[in-house]
């Protein structure tokens, strides 16, 4: 099984990104790609990175994993975590390490 890289969500970046949920799905955008430091030289599958959405605030999403489908390079299967909303939308996390 090959590990998700940064390099698989560059293509999603600035675009909507459909989300699998019951009733009916959402969309979110994917603003950025975060790039993190190795958490241990040499021993790391992978790079760690983090994937930031955004959504209208009554896009609320539970801390769980999700289907993301941006029609291509996927459908990834993603754990999310809420971040503190805004104002006007509502924030979330993906991370992998």
């Amino acid at each position: 099984m090959r590990l998700l890289a940064p390099e698989d969500f560059e293509p999603w970046v600035g675009r909507k990104v459909r989300i699998n949920t019951l009733p009916n799905p959402i969309e979110l955008t994917l603003n950025r790609i975060e790039r993190l430091p190795p958490l241990w030289r040499g021993v790391d599958f992978r790079e760690p990175f983090s994937l930031f959405f955004d959504g209208p605030l009554h896009a609320y999403l539970l801390d769980l994993e999700y289907e993301f489908d941006c029609g291509r390079g996927g459908p990834h299967t993603l754990f999310i975590n809420q971040l503190q909303p805004s104002a006007t939308s509502r924030h979330y996390q993906a991370a992998f390490s």
